[in-house]
């Protein structure tokens, strides 16, 4: 059997099979045990007015996104770039790039589904006494569930993006940090944000996953509602929140679909 006679689809399965025996036999599973790790150490520290005052609540935000980023990015910095070699023969054998990418996309969304049920479920416990009373558009924790899942998505997608574009594993690692402190510093939670670093910003999944997680806060009646972040949003919090979740889902597209493009040129490729 010949790799030109499966299907697209074939393809997929072939190489999500091969995803999840990786995933039991290099015990991935462990990126599970340290999600539940850093989300307890932060959850130790938010203190009991998360989810009670503006700033206590943003900090937290902030703390809780910085986590989900940091869990995207380690999950897929590496998944394409060490197995370039591999990928090149293949593709001259009959391997669909957009196959290839589309099955570890479909297993980074299960990666990232079980870490953000994770964040979910000790964010909640933690605060369960002073969790905001419900939620904007949909029960408060599925909203809560789904700033995260998507928040750790992008990150993740924009991770496999450098993952198939660099050399190889040392080159990724070494990236990955400069990507990490951007998503942070141009948050705008630590620093305040003027000129080209604002625009930036609008960039940054950090900046939509922070404001999406206040938006659900200010359900609560104990938020502050003149806290500056709100000052011109206005009260249509249902538009803001559906805002965040769609620009976190497209660029999230947008980074799937530049992997695609970039490992198309893995036949091309010296290295």
């Amino acid at each position: 059997m010949t790799e030109q006679r499966i299907s697209g689809r074939g393809q997929i399965a072939i190489y999500l099979g091969k995803c999840f025996r990786l995933f039991q036999n290099e015990k991935q599973w462990k990126n599970f045990l340290s999600s539940f790790i850093i989300i307890t150490i932060i959850s130790l520290v938010t203190g009991p007015e998360m989810f009670s005052s503006y700033e206590a609540t943003n900090k937290g935000a902030f703390a809780i996104i910085s986590a989900c980023i940091w869990s995207g990015l380690f999950n897929s910095i590496q998944s394409i770039c060490r197995e370039r070699a591999i990928i090149k023969r293949e593709y001259r054998t009959g391997l669909r790039i957009s196959s290839y990418i589309l099955a570890h996309v479909l297993y980074e969304m299960f990666l990232c589904a079980g870490e953000a049920l994770i964040v979910l479920i000790v964010v909640c416990v933690s605060n369960h006494s002073h969790l905001p009373p419900h939620g904007v558009v949909l029960p408060m924790f599925i909203e809560l569930y789904l700033t995260v899942f998507l928040t750790t998505l992008c990150a993740d997608m924009m991770a496999m993006l450098v993952s198939c574009i660099v050399k190889n594993e040392t080159s990724a690692m070494m990236i990955m940090p400069f990507i990490l402190v951007i998503q942070l510093v141009m948050s705008g939670v630590v620093f305040e944000l003027s000129g080209i670093t604002e625009i930036i910003s609008y960039l940054t999944a950090s900046r939509w996953g922070v404001e999406a997680i206040n938006t659900i806060a200010r359900t609560s009646s104990t938020i502050d509602l003149q806290a500056r972040w709100v000052a011109n949003a206005g009260d249509n919090c249902a538009a803001i929140l559906t805002k965040d979740w769609l620009l976190l889902l497209v660029f999230s597209l947008v980074y799937i679909i530049l992997a695609i493009i970039m490992l198309s040129f893995v036949d091309k490729d010296e290295r």
